[in-house]
């Protein structure tokens, strides 16, 4: 009876729970929608809330930020670009079997892509450009057969690029510019693609000559590490105005004739020096045809002998009708001696010609000598001159001289040698031809004859320049830079030369020193700048030997790192890199305003072409990372080390991952400028051992952060320990030794714009040191 009696009650339970399951499951969120949110648990920060919305509240996600869906309620498209993001991206995006556009462009998602998420084989865009993903694109990318647009350009991949990857049939558009991309360029294929750029990359090897492109409107191959020839099927089925680029690599012979190639600008093959013919103005060596010469019947050497004097061609050797047809003794004889007294008498006009040009040379030795200790005696250099040329040795510091005879001295005797290399010198103005070109944006024309004759006085040098202030006859003071003989690569051609100058003096801003033009002569290459009269930061920052030590207060140094921040985040801006920050680069100048010098210097003075090749979308400055300290510090006189830590092969300033001679980027001026930051307020050098201190730092360590400032600014911060604290914990995540974790420029920047500096952030005036 009690079985009974409970079997009414047990089945309505179990309507009961059966059909709230099937209430349960039909509001449950979807496959989908699951999938997403891990991706959303993948991303470590999200300061614009887009994925606020992104929870299992909803039945399925098409109602979240970014998201689309087809009429199933299936996600199809994925689009999150500009969103800041900072995380990775999740093997679960390749199970969305429905997805067919993905956008996660200019974020910053790292790490690298895991093999599962090319297994959405319906995608047909792509996009993660612009980011910080690094490793290897797996092979299983080959895969995505419906793959229309791939575009995953300014990251940090690495590796080979995959040969299936030119197979994709319906790929139409690829970039992946600015990677670290090596090996060589793949092969076959690529015959749907109209645009194809992997600039900027690490890729050898030669061009494949099966590379087809038949349908190809843009192709740009430049700053590579490409070499050999142009085969000549590369770009016989090119349309003719399709744009081709093979700037800078190592290519070599003639450009084919295709139509292609002659509808291109010079430009497009520039950087290649063993290019020929098309639109390079380099033509091609015609070779030489040997005439066609019949095997001789004898010795090459004897063959050219007749086998009898005087005998006829025409006639049979055995032919001895006439034995004695040569030439009588006395004619030979007569037209020796007519030789011997010939080659006499050039010997004679020789001669003559030698001594008159020695006479020459010796008079204008002498009157150069007499110039020069007339010039000496009745003219006394300004006060700044005598004190700006620290670095230099006194004899250098003290000697007046015509612009004409700007040449490093060197600390000898006036022997002979130095004689005439003052001569040589002194005949630069006067008997060599140059060009002068000013870039636009000077507030006067300058003129060759006016440059020339300018007074000058060293300020200081490096290993193959050497930098002088030049004061022109109406009082214009300009800083000049010439640059060694032996430093300037003979590669480079004027037109080369003057592009990458009107480069640099495109970037205009308050703290950037100002290019004003150059000057380019048979033996004379200038660089002219605007004048900065305070120095660098190495000189105001720490004491000299022999005068008393640089007080910054605590409002000019926080002037200073604002506005070297604005600097970089403006370079950076327009898609350039310094590559080579340190303090005697930071100029300071009216009102101790910082200004960013010698961007640009070490790539003139380069003569390989190792790091030429990111100059297409992100074009590097001063590359050249891996100096010793002699540089670092300068090389005439004695220049103040900070600390033994500073002193060694490697500059303190150099991120670490430059070591393995990667491609400048960002990064590396993101980390220059964290030391320089930590240097400011702690009044030394932080070491690498030392950054890992920051990381413990939390909003209670105010004091202890007032304790690591340096002593002679300590007084000033009292109250501002917070904001002394978040400097810090910028500088420390600056100088970080992941590249990944450090921020951007324009990102540490608002840290500063916080805090309004006050008018009176002025510095007594500082002698200009090291440019």
């Amino acid at each position: 009876m009690k079985t009974q009696s409970a079997s009414p009650f047990f089945f309505v339970s179990f309507f009961f729970f059966f059909f709230s399951s099937l209430f349960l499951l039909s509001s449950a969120l979807n496959s989908d929608g699951v999938l997403l949110l891990s991706f959303k648990y993948s991303v470590l920060l999200d300061p614009l809330s887009l994925l606020q919305s992104w929870n299992y509240d909803h039945d399925n996600p098409c109602s979240w930020r970014g998201v689309l869906c087809n009429n199933d309620s299936r996600v199809v498209t994925l689009s999150l670009p500009n969103s800041n993001l900072v995380g990775s991206i999740p093997s679960d995006l390749g199970f969305l079997q429905n997805l067919q556009s993905l956008n996660l462009s200019n974020n910053s998602l790292n790490g690298s892509l895991p093999v599962e998420f090319f297994a959405a084989d319906k995608l047909r865009f792509l996009d993660l450009s612009n980011n910080l993903i690094s490793g290897e694109i797996p092979v299983s990318i080959g895969g995505l057969h419906n793959l229309q647009t791939l575009n995953l350009s300014d990251n940090i991949f690495t590796g080979k690029l995959p040969a299936n990857l030119a197979s994709l049939g319906s790929l139409t558009e690829v970039s992946l510019k600015n990677n670290y991309f090596s090996g060589e360029f793949p092969g076959g294929g690529w015959r749907s693609v109209q645009y194809l750029d992997i600039s900027s990359n690490l890729i050898n090897g030669s061009l494949p000559p099966d590379f087809s492109g038949d349908n190809l409107r843009y192709l740009n191959v430049s700053y590579n590490q490409i070499s050999g020839e142009i085969p000549p099927n590369v770009g016989a089925g090119f349309p003719q105005n399709a744009t081709v680029d093979f700037s800078f690599n190592n290519l070599t012979g003639s450009i084919p004739d295709s139509p292609v190639y002659l509808n291109q600008k010079s430009i497009s093959f520039s950087g290649n020096p063993g290019l020929c013919g098309g639109p390079t103005r380099n033509p091609c060596p015609i070779p030489s045809s040997p005439a066609t010469v019949s095997p001789p019947t004898s010795t090459p050497a004897l063959a050219a002998i007749p086998k009898s004097i005087g005998s006829n061609r025409e006639t049979e050797p055995n032919n001895n009708s006439n034995p004695r047809t040569g030439l009588r003794p006395g004619v030979i004889i007569g037209i020796i001696v007519g030789d011997i007294a010939g080659i006499g008498i050039l010997a004679l006009i020789f001669f003559y010609v030698y001594k008159y040009k020695n006479n020459k040379t010796v008079e204008k030795k002498n009157n150069h000598s007499l110039e020069a200790h007339e010039a000496k005696d009745t003219t006394s250099l300004s006060p700044s001159s005598s004190t700006t040329t620290s670095s230099s040795s006194p004899e250098q510091s003290s000697r007046f001289a015509k612009w004409s005879c700007l040449r490093k001295n060197q600390e000898t005797d006036e022997t002979e040698e130095e004689d005439e290399e003052n001569q040589r010198s002194g005949e630069i103005g006067e008997n060599k031809k140059g060009t002068l070109v000013t870039i636009d944006g000077g507030e006067k024309e300058l003129e060759v004859e006016t440059l020339l004759k300018a007074s000058a006085y060293i300020l200081g040098a490096t290993g193959s320049s050497i930098m002088y202030k030049t004061v022109l006859e109406d009082g214009t003071v300009l800083a000049v830079r010439r640059l060694g003989e032996n430093g300037l690569s003979q590669q480079r051609r004027f037109k080369d030369f003057e592009a990458h100058i009107r480069a640099i003096g495109k970037l205009v801003h308050p703290n950037l020193v100002r290019l004003r033009g150059f000057y380019w002569g048979t033996d004379e290459k200038l660089v002219i700048y605007d004048f900065v009269p305070n120095g660098s930061l190495v000189n105001a920052r720490y004491r000299k030997g022999g005068s008393s030590p640089c007080h910054l207060p605590w409002e000019t140094r926080l002037k200073i790192v604002k506005g070297l921040a604005r600097g970089l985040a403006y370079l950076h801006d327009k898609k350039h890199v310094h590559g080579n920050l340190k303090p005697s680069n930071i100029l300071l100048g009216q009102d101790m305003e910082p200004k960013i010098g010698d961007f640009g210097l070490e790539r003139l003075l380069a003569g390989d072409t190792s790091y030429n090749r990111a100059s297409g979308s992100s074009r590097i400055f001063s590359s050249k990372r891996l100096t010793a300290s002699s540089r670092e510090f300068g090389t005439i006189g004695p220049t103040p080390s900070p600390s033994p830590s500073s002193v060694g092969p490697i500059s303190p300033y150099c991120a670490p991952e430059s070591l393995r001679n990667l491609k400048p980027n960002p990064k590396w001026d993101v980390f220059g400028f964290g030391v320089i930051l930590l240097e400011l307020l702690t009044g030394k050098i932080v070491s690498i051992d030392e950054v890992g201190v920051g990381n413990g730092l939390t909003v209670e360590d105010g004091n202890r952060a007032l304790i690591m400032a340096d002593v002679a600014i300590r007084s000033e911060l009292e109250g501002k320990e917070d904001f002394l604290l978040g400097l810090f914990k910028l500088g420390y995540s600056c100088a970080s030794q992941i590249p990944q974790k450090r921020p951007t420029m324009k990102e540490a920047l608002v840290v500063f714009e916080r805090y309004p500096i006050s008018s009176s952030a002025k510095s007594p005036s500082y002698h200009y040191g090291h440019y």
